[in-house]
């Protein structure tokens, strides 16, 4: 018999196939293609009781599941190795109940990279597969279809998330003009730099005369003691890409997962912004190949309680050549190999003295109000060791930014969904057409404001949702028929705000609780767990042909 290795995606099922080979495991690969169940496609079946138990969730495809079983049947071990996040654990928890009479005991497998080493790493770190795990992307799917149900109207697509980001949109007008002014320095070193989006008492025109601007040198005001760059999570890397590499939200979220399968890049879906010593230690082997200064040490390190680092390319990185030259993926893992070089030093941020800059615009007819907005603009330069793709000599210019790319930004400072989620959240949004290529509501977004409850424009009441799903209440775990996600979305409901809360609360009211589910009904087992097992262990046991 051989190991199976159960994962989401068909794509890396045939590299890890061939990788555990290369590694002396005999296993093969089955992947779920994504989630094994679904609810309703229409909002108007609800599926959802008083008791706030979903009893519409059915399998997406019963052969592929009567295939997993039997793949399961087949195998010595049971790794589900689906990825180590919401998603992942809730599908990992759908898995190990589908196969609960033939395999009640698979193993958790989180893979941090597809390559020799990771895996490694990872199989010698198998775990049981937990059913807390699941509890987050179980609640959060409970709430956020009762959201979408309730609330939804006449053509106005209301959403935990998109109506935030529409909100965001309303309160923060993001723009996609982007202004960066350059003046020379008094004693003939690094120019000073500031950045700004053009919003009032900017406009376009005037951030174009400001561009033109030949500003003063400016004198050293002040300094920062040395700081490093913490590495990039994935949305920092994926606003980068927008910024640096011209690529949509969801072009940077697919080359990175394609890197991922592929062995050339560690998980790309994490939302953390350091790397643990262990997982340093290798990056930097390739690292300091560069040419450039490089100390691990001064890397910043991952928090204890996250479970991915901050994705890192595995592998040669020709970290000299321009991304831009290189292409999507290449581009994307070298500028990301860059940017965590950069990581790996320490700079000093000067700031300058900007006296000069009002007493300048002011002679050169622009408003007090804008010669005090620029003078006060953070005006800085680094001083330290050379990083790849330093700009050492810059020029004032005004830039254009890809929308999504504004929005993937604004939806990640709100604190908006998770990294698995950001690219398909922005995309959703920016499809929608409830906004411009500018970012301005059209009036299709204006609608939507109108039709929307109040509390949901609050990205806060989001996030406080988002946050409140990975909450463990006490004796969640242990109640004697209900599910744990049950009485976390329960509470969830119950702490929202009025205008909130009641409608959610009476949608449910009239239906009568369901039984549980019976992840195995599709199949109508007809033998108990011990023949099950029992006939596993023959299975095993059995004559094999030659190959």
């Amino acid at each position: 018999m051989t190991d199976l290795f159960v994962i989401e995606a068909p794509g890396k099922a045939r590299y890890l196939e061939q990788l555990l080979k290369s590694m002396g495991i005999d296993a093969r690969v089955q992947a779920t293609k994504g989630h094994l169940y679904e609810m309703p496609e229409r909002l108007s079946e609800l599926g959802i009781d008083s008791r706030f138990r979903p009893f519409g969730r059915k399998l997406r495809d019963e052969a592929l599941g009567l295939r997993i079983r039997d793949e399961v049947a087949k195998a010595s071990r049971v790794f589900i190795a689906t990825d180590a996040d919401a998603e992942g654990h809730v599908i990992a928890w759908d898995v190990a109940e589908l196969i609960s009479d033939i395999c009640p005991e698979p193993l958790r497998v989180g893979l941090k990279g597809m390559d020799e080493e990771s895996v490694r790493e990872a199989i010698s770190n198998a775990v049981p597969v937990s059913k807390r795990d699941a509890v987050a992307g179980r609640t959060r799917a409970i709430v956020d279809r009762m959201i979408g149900a309730v609330f939804s109207h006449d053509g106005i697509g209301v959403g935990r998330v998109r109506t935030a980001l529409l909100g965001v949109v309303d309160r923060t007008k993001p723009t996609i003009i982007r202004l960066r002014l350059v003046a020379p320095s008094k004693d003939g070193g690094r120019p000073w730099v500031a950045e700004c989006d053009v919003k009032a008492p900017l406009d376009g025109s005037v951030a174009e005369r400001l561009a033109k601007q030949d500003f003063p040198a400016l004198d050293f005001r002040a300094a920062t003691k040395p700081v490093s760059s913490p590495p990039a999570h994935m949305g920092d890397i994926m606003v980068k890409a927008g910024d640096r590499l011209d690529m949509s939200p969801k072009e940077a979220d697919k080359s990175l997962q394609r890197l991922y399968e592929a062995g050339r890049m560690s998980y790309p879906r994490a939302g953390s912004r350091g790397i643990s010593k262990s997982v340093m230690s290798k990056v930097a082997k390739v690292l300091k190949q560069a040419g450039y200064k490089f100390e691990e040490e001064k890397v910043k390190e991952k928090a204890a309680g996250e479970v991915h680092d901050a994705p890192y390319p595995i592998g040669k990185v020709e970290i000299q050549r321009d991304p831009v030259k290189q292409g999507h993926e290449e581009g994307l893992r070298t500028m990301v190999g860059r940017d965590l070089v950069k990581s790996g030093q320490q700079h000093v941020i000067q700031v300058a003295a900007t006296a000069a800059i009002q007493s300048h615009l002011t002679r050169q007819g622009f408003s007090k109000e804008v010669a005090d907005y620029v003078a006060g603009l953070h005006w800085r330069r680094e001083e330290g060791p050379r990083y790849p793709g330093q700009e050492t000599w810059p020029e004032s210019e005004v830039i254009v930014r890809r929308p999504d790319t504004v929005m993937l930004e604004a939806t990640i400072n709100a604190g908006l969904g998770r990294p698995s989620t950001w690219a398909r959240h922005v995309t959703d949004f920016m499809e929608k057409g409830l906004v411009d290529d500018e970012l301005a509501l059209t009036a299709k977004g204006r609608a939507w404001i109108e039709g929307s409850p109040k509390d949901l424009l609050d990205p806060r009441v989001s996030k406080a949702i988002e946050n409140a799903c990975e909450k463990d209440l006490p004796g969640m775990m242990d109640h004697p028929d209900r599910e744990p996600w049950e009485i976390l979305a329960e509470r969830i409901v119950q702490a929202l705000p009025e205008q909130v809360r009641q409608p959610l609360i009476d949608a449910v009211a009239d239906e009568a609780p369901r039984p549980k589910d019976n992840p195995l009904a599709p199949y109508a087992p007809t033998i108990g767990l011990e023949e099950a097992l029992e006939q596993r262990r023959a299975y095993a046991m059995r004559p094999r042909m030659p190959e």
